[in-house]
């Protein structure tokens, strides 16, 4: 039930805290509807890595034919040595299938549960909080009742 633009701000604090820099958003004619298309610089560990990364807000699923897609126009994100798809709906079997396919680049593909993962590992529209419960002290009591 969130807007469009709060999602895409969600995304990109998630992206900052991931330690991606350089984020830019990604227009050219043909996009689909209901997604936001962004490059970024992803550093890891000294390493850089252009990464294309969708958005999909509306809910939709993400099928095979999306990945190859992403796959086919990295040219345009930099140009993106890697992608992430992401979806507040499904990956279909078909994506996961041809993100995995073995000497192909790497697509990460984060369905709605996925992106809340991320999220929460990355502490980013969570609050973390801690529950004291108080329980007796069996050993203490029981040396006290021999006293």
């Amino acid at each position: 039930d969130m807007s469009g633009p709060a999602l895409v701000e969600l995304l990109l604090t998630l992206l900052e805290r991931m330690g991606f820099q350089d984020v830019r958003p990604v227009r050219r004619p043909g996009l689909p509807g209901g997604e936001s298309h962004f490059s970024a610089l992803h550093v890891m560990h000294g390493e850089e890595i252009r990464t294309a990364i969708v958005l999909r807000r509306d809910g939709r699923e993400i099928g095979r034919e999306r990945v190859i897609d992403l796959r086919g126009s990295l040219h345009h994100y930099g140009p993106a040595s890697a992608g992430w798809l992401i979806t507040t709906g499904q990956c279909l079997s078909g994506a996961r299938e041809e993100a995995l396919a073995p000497g192909t680049i790497p697509i990460a593909l984060y369905d709605h549960l996925g992106f809340a993962r991320l999220l929460e590992e990355h502490d980013v529209a969570v609050v973390n909080t801690r529950i004291n419960l108080a329980l007796p002290d069996i050993e203490l009591l029981e040396a006290l009742r021999g006293i």
